[in-house]
């Protein structure tokens, strides 16, 4: 069964919330200045914790502080892979050249599509696992994160080489 689901944030905003048929399923709220963030959902809350903000592993924790998940980022190739302590392993990429589209997926049955324009985006998923749903979120932001970041270094390195 192909689920549907819709997501929306601010412009300048790091938070997702999640629909599915008009009622918010899942918020992603993230840390301004570190790579953290909290996810809820109706069945339970999540935190992802980081080492620091260029680290590049992050942890993922339920509720009741019980590591779930360890997310190891290759950001040289825009992908990461998402170790579950149960021993799934998801793959994350994203899918076109303008990082408008993404995908997590085990490589076997679970997959997980992602659309996005600046401020909102479809996600199409074949499972109900709230964590794919979620992790394929965060790991986005966390590119975006370094995507901006190099743009704000370039800005800065082009208005201070000219003498303003």
């Amino acid at each position: 069964m192909e689920r549907r689901l819709n997501w929306t944030k601010g412009i300048f905003e790091s938070s997702y919330q999640l629909f599915e048929g008009g009622e918010i399923k899942h918020t992603l709220f993230f840390d301004t200045w570190r790579n953290e963030a909290r996810a809820i959902s109706q069945q339970s809350t999540y935190f992802f914790k980081s080492n620091g903000f260029m680290n590049s592993s992050i942890q993922l924790f339920d509720d009741k502080n019980n590591l779930i998940a360890m997310i190891n980022y290759q950001p040289w190739q825009s992908k990461a892979i998402v170790s579950l302590t149960s021993g799934e392993v998801y793959h994350w990429a994203f899918t076109n050249n303008w990082h408008s589209k993404w995908a997590i997926t085990d490589l076997k049955a679970k997959h997980v599509n992602y659309d996005s324009d600046l401020s909102s985006g479809t996600i199409s998923a074949n499972t109900d696992d709230e964590i794919m749903l979620l992790i394929g979120l965060y790991i986005r932001e966390y590119f975006n994160k370094i995507i901006y970041l190099i743009f704000f270094i370039l800005f800065v390195t082009i208005v201070c080489g000219n003498g303003f």
